[in-house]
């Protein structure tokens, strides 16, 4: 894809950081990325582009607007990924009327206003890096919920691991100084931060009679009042490294910096521009998560130090109680947490899903059928509809002027691999289920006729023959195209999906056994038919939203259900609502269920 990331930096922060790891990981699996913004202090694979991006001078904004415009069109940009709210603003109109994508990712507090109340500047898609943000957005902006979630700041494993260390709490040197780190910029609430933990734990550790040598990264000990008379080393480091981290025997901080020593394995105490959450135990990890490690407070608006919170956990230090086990469990959970591949995967998602819908953001009606007999079944399951009235519908698609998209083609539109010159103005997606003999049969040149095409979710055990599921005394079985007879779907009017192993419900599995039947039954497919297995259909259209982030997991691009997801198929591709359709249905009940507004209606009655 071409993708621009759109920041304001004037120093380095957090934001471009994070945006720094997301291009060079998008280069190297070669996308084609752009990088703007005021100035740029971290090196990047990026083709960069100087821009005032933030600026209070109306005209200027209007010759960044149309300068932004231009550029956007000449580099034909597919998606923009925003990283401050001065980005997002620009980004916003510059791509008025274009369809091109656009996401933000959001790391602080965002400033209430009634512009942003009355409409979402802010893209298709919006990243909380935390919980607390995520709160705000949803609940004093009340943005849409299905267009926000949490992604957390990814974090190399390549780059930072954990390496045991000895505490010098509890194994003393009286005569070697603790080495503390306090990280982060002097300036603003993190100045106030910086200039009071310095002097609390100046007074703390001389109370102890023990040395201590201050070392103070990313800021100047000037701009800090009430310190002069404090030993501070100051050092300027592009980027922390583990090696970094592993000087110190404390490191004070927030957000990113807290991540990274944690997983380096250094005790950390989190203490933000908003408040103090102190030394970081497994018990309180995930109340850190939640205001990326004290950045982030609705209440408040400055960083305030509690000086006998600051003495218990000293002590806590001192008297051991923190272990090197829990250090590293603590370093475990954050790795796997913000893994950064998983981030990256996830990211690259909503920007195939923030395009998507830019260029199409209607509703596509989704079918389900399973059995296509000659004559009517004497069955409980009204799961059948005759060849005869399986042409009545047909007709009725052709004539309602639609046109059927299987999720293979879909996957290449989302992507920008196929041009959306081609989308149909009417998409329909067919679905079947099982692999029944008579949709071989008897749908496929029905479907072939009329032009047509259809997504088969089909069973990875190629040995089921019948749909052994619904086997009872009054339920007869229906054959089920097994064996070598299979790669006849090849020359059909099927492209095949994924529907597990022995239709199963996903939700009666453990984790483990979720994830295998998700990942192995994708995998023998593939190697059976030789093509990419794009989808899975969840067995009784029974699903849960952990098993839907399996499927993105375990490398779907989709998956379908029959009872919930978003109101398009885009803000929840992984919960994709299909239509049941049964035996005596009519051209009315038809155009009811390739309506749009049936799709909001359901969701309206259900909100699911």
């Amino acid at each position: 894809m071409n993708i621009l990331h759109l920041l304001s930096q004037n120093q380095l922060t957090g934001a471009e950081v994070y945006a720094t790891q997301l291009i060079d990981q998008q280069s190297r699996n070669g996308h084609n990325v752009f990088q703007v913004s005021n100035g740029f202090f971290a090196e990047t694979k990026a083709k960069k582009q100087t821009l005032e991006v933030e600026t209070k001078s109306f005209v200027h904004f209007i010759k960044n607007f149309l300068w932004l415009r231009h550029f956007l069109k000449k580099h034909h940009i597919q998606v923009i990924h925003t990283h401050s709210r001065a980005a997002a603003k620009l980004g916003y109109w510059a791509r008025m009327g274009l369809r091109i994508g656009m996401i933000s990712t959001l790391h602080g507090r965002q400033h209430p206003s009634f512009s942003k109340k009355l409409f979402n500047q802010y893209g298709d898609f919006l990243i909380a890096v935390c919980e607390s943000i995520h709160y705000q957005l949803r609940f004093h902006f009340n943005y849409n919920p299905r267009r926000l979630l949490v992604l957390r700041n990814p974090i190399s494993s390549t780059d930072f691991k954990y390496s045991p260390h000895t505490s010098r709490f509890t194994n003393l040197n009286p005569t070697e100084p603790f080495k503390i780190a306090v990280i982060g910029r002097t300036t603003g609430p993190k100045g106030k931060r910086s200039e009071q933990v310095l002097m609390v734990l100046s007074q703390l550790f001389e109370k102890l009679n023990k040395p201590v040598q201050f070392y103070l990264i990313g800021g100047k000990a000037s701009d800090l009042n009430h310190t002069s008379s404090l030993q501070i080393i100051e050092k300027s480091v592009p980027a922390l490294t583990s090696v970094d981290y592993a000087e110190y025997d404390l490191v004070v901080g927030s957000g990113r910096v807290a991540l990274e020593s944690l997983i380096t394995g250094i005790p950390t105490v989190a203490f933000g521009e908003a408040q103090y959450m102190g030394l970081v135990r497994l018990s309180n990890l995930k109340e850190n998560y939640a205001t990326n490690f004290g950045d982030i407070d609705l209440n408040s608006i400055s960083p305030l130090l509690p000086t006998d919170k600051l003495k218990q956990d000293l002590n806590t230090l001192f008297s051991d109680e923190l272990k090197n086990e829990e250090i590293q469990q603590i370093s475990l959970q954050i790795q796997k947490d913000f893994n950064s591949e998983m981030i990256y995967r996830r990211i690259l998602r909503l920007y195939q899903s923030s395009y998507f819908l830019r260029n199409y953001s209607r509703w596509i009606p989704t079918l389900m059928y399973h059995k296509i007999p000659k004559a009517e079944l004497k069955s409980q399951h009204k799961i059948f509809v005759t060849a005869e009235n399986f042409c009545k519908h047909l007709q009725f698609f052709k004539f309602w002027g639609f046109k059927t998209v299987t999720f293979n083609e879909l996957k290449k539109f989302k992507s920008g691999e196929t041009d959306f010159k081609s989308f149909p103005k009417k998409p329909l997606v067919i679905t079947f289920d099982d692999g029944y003999k008579d949709n071989l049969e008897i749908a496929s040149p029905l479907l072939k006729e009329f032009d047509f095409k259809a997504q088969l979710f089909l069973l990875a055990d190629a040995t089921v023959n019948s749909n052994i599921w619904d086997h009872s005394e009054t339920e007869p079985p229906h054959e089920i195209v097994s064996g070598i007879d299979r790669q006849h779907w090849l020359n059909s009017a099927f492209e095949i999906g994924s529907h597990g192993f022995q239709h199963q419900k996903i939700s009666s599995m453990t984790e483990t056994e979720a994830r295998a039947e998700l990942k192995n039954s994708k995998m023998a497919l593939e190697k059976e038919f030789k093509r990419d297995i794009p989808v899975y259909a969840f067995t009784y259209g029974d699903t849960h939203p952990a098993a839907a982030d399996w499927a993105f997991e375990e490398g779907y691009d989709y998956a379908v259900n029959t009872d919930s997801g978003g109101l398009l198929h885009e803000e929840d591709p992984y919960r994709i609502f299909r239509v049941n359709i049964f035996p005596n249905e009519t051209w009315l009940s038809l155009f009811k269920k390739t309506s749009s507004w049936y799709r909001r209606y359901y969701f309206s009655k259900r909100q699911k």
